[in-house]
């Protein structure tokens, strides 16, 4: 754990790593930082669970973002997987006594999730970048910052510590999946050291595979 200011406004942060006390706060982030979309959909419970068992994964790490004088408080936070199909795997056969209660009656209320899962299950064979050879990237999973927070450069401290932590893995590079809508993201993922990959259609959606060179 460390105190970060730098390139910040209106105080110090501390990160640590992303905790399973986190999950209910980071549930809460990751909906309203991204509305719409499918794990959105799931509702917090899902996500609570969610964001309770990355911690745990081998195939998962990240780091949050808390106020060192209420460490309670979590400003945001960043997650990512060292393999992504890896992590669905354990999620869906180790993990999977935790979700079903709560997916079945997510999806018993909208039985149209069932299909985005699914499809959300297929995504680990659809997003790689052509010409793939060598060893796999990481993938950042989500960043979420709270909106009260956003403007302070937390959301750079997130990123700058995830490829900092994917470098001391020997992780070569890292990659991020960004709806071609979103302009605004698009726009920081390239001021992080992302560069457009290719586009992809997911949910009937068109979006944008970015990737950060880390050796």
């Amino acid at each position: 754990m460390h105190d970060r200011s730098d390139g910040m406004t209106g105080g110090q942060v501390t990160l640590t790593a992303l905790l399973p006390e986190h999950a209910a706060d980071a549930a809460r982030l990751h909906i309203l930082g991204q509305p719409g979309t499918f794990l959105t959909s799931l509702g917090p419970e899902v996500l609570t669970v969610l964001y309770r068992m990355l911690p745990a994964s081998a195939h998962a790490f990240g780091f949050a973002a808390v106020d060192p004088q209420r460490p309670a408080a979590l400003l945001g936070f960043v997650s990512a997987t060292t393999s992504t199909g890896a992590l669905f795997a354990e999620l869906g056969t180790r993990r999977i006594r935790a979700f079903l209660p709560p997916l079945v009656r997510r999806f018993a209320r909208n039985p149209a999730l069932a299909g985005r899962a699914a499809q959300t299950a297929l995504y680990p064979f659809m997003h790689g970048a052509p010409g793939d050879d060598g060893p796999s990237p990481a993938e950042l999973l989500s960043i979420m910052v709270e909106p009260a927070q956003r403007g302070r450069g937390i959301g750079a401290l997130l990123v700058a510590a995830l490829q900092a932590e994917c470098r001391r893995r020997a992780i070569a590079a890292l990659d991020v999946t960004v709806d071609a809508a979103n302009a605004g993201a698009q726009r920081f993922y390239g001021t992080h050291g992302f560069t457009f990959v290719r586009t992809f259609t997911l949910y009937g959606r068109e979006m944008c595979l970015y990737r950060a060179r880390l050796d």
